[in-house]
């Protein structure tokens, strides 16, 4: 009985430390958080901005693409993608580095929007989530290739 215990018990810590290893990152009072953001719409055409790094840090895991990170001056590497109707056949078209100031306990959202539809140059910045104030310069995205 206490083999069946214990094998219980060990199977339940495994099991709890595996949400816990993926749950998506949350700000705190010293970090704040950078996610995926979406560009464009439905309507013509459209993808969404990842996540590669924030000052040299990545997402742990590609499960989502969210990183917590210390409060600070920043500096992130983002990578726009086009989803062309299905949002599991995606292409990178275009990266950009932006530099922000991450403030604990707030969430950070990259945004992206064509100079010309159909041009795939891109203008890239960062949100506050909460807010929707733009918290950096809006930069002109480099080509992917």
């Amino acid at each position: 009985m206490t083999t069946l215990r214990s094998l219980l018990l060990a199977s339940g810590l495994v099991a709890l430390s595996a949400c816990t290893l993926f749950a998506e990152p949350k700000p705190t009072e010293h970090t704040a958080v950078v996610k995926d953001g979406p560009w464009g719409n439905k309507v013509y055409r459209g993808g969404y901005v990842e996540v590669a790094s924030v000052s040299g840090v990545q997402p742990d895991w590609r499960l989502h693409s969210a990183v917590s990170i210390p409060a600070g001056d920043r500096s992130a590497w983002l990578y726009v993608y086009l989803c062309n109707e299905n949002p599991k056949h995606c292409i990178s078209i275009a990266q950009a580095q932006v530099a922000f100031d991450a403030q604990a306990g707030h969430t950070y959202r990259p945004r992206a929007q064509e100079q010309v539809n159909g041009s795939n140059r891109f203008w890239v910045w960062m949100e506050d989530e909460a807010t929707g104030q733009t918290v950096s310069e809006k930069v002109l995205g480099a080509p992917r290739s």
